[in-house]
């Protein structure tokens, strides 16, 4: 009887370890696949990037203008803005993203490089991710949920969006492109 406990406890401890080894894997990759903090990925509390410095807004700094609100990081950068607003909102692009199973929609962003991309992510069923290796972006989108994905396009080329939560036997095909022109 004493035999069989300590072997209980022994494979107890073993799963243990097991269970702390496994959870500090999964924190390490998930670090990586976040990449190492990308400036464009800071929260801001859903304030975003100031449009003319495109440094992080502030609810200190916001300036109304046909009805929308533009927050800002400083004093400087309202008054920048005000002379000529539309230069400022033709940077910022707004796209709707939907994840599926087994898809994205719409399934190509472009975007011109420098442009303040606002991604409103959602799902249609099951939580999907939202992963662009190359902006350090990783996001989860839920069903009746919108993700706010917030970064500056500086980077040109073609990157891959792919879904990096399983969701079921065609995940690994799951992709989208984001096509960042010069």
């Amino acid at each position: 009887m004493a035999r069989i406990l300590l072997m209980f406890l022994v494979c107890m401890s073993l799963i243990g370890a097991f269970s702390i080894s496994f959870a500090e894997e999964m924190h390490d990759h998930d670090q990586h696949m976040m990449g190492e903090g990308h400036k464009s990925m800071e929260k801001t509390q859903d304030l975003g990037i100031c449009p003319v410095m495109k440094g992080k807004a502030t609810k200190e700094y916001s300036y109304t203008y046909e009805g929308k609100i533009y927050y800002f990081c400083c004093p400087g950068c309202i008054e920048e803005f005000k002379k000529d607003p539309a230069k400022y909102i033709s940077k910022i692009k707004e796209i709707d993203l939907t994840a599926y199973q087994f898809g994205f929609s719409p399934e190509e962003i472009v975007v011109d490089k420098d442009d303040i991309v606002k991604l409103s992510a959602t799902s249609k069923d099951v939580p999907h991710g939202i992963y662009i290796k190359e902006y350090g972006i990783n996001a989860t989108a839920e069903k009746g949920k919108d993700e706010k994905i917030e970064f500056i396009a500086d980077k040109v080329g073609e990157f891959d969006i792919i879904c990096s939560i399983y969701c079921g036997q065609g995940h690994h095909g799951m992709k989208a492109k984001l096509i960042v022109k010069e």
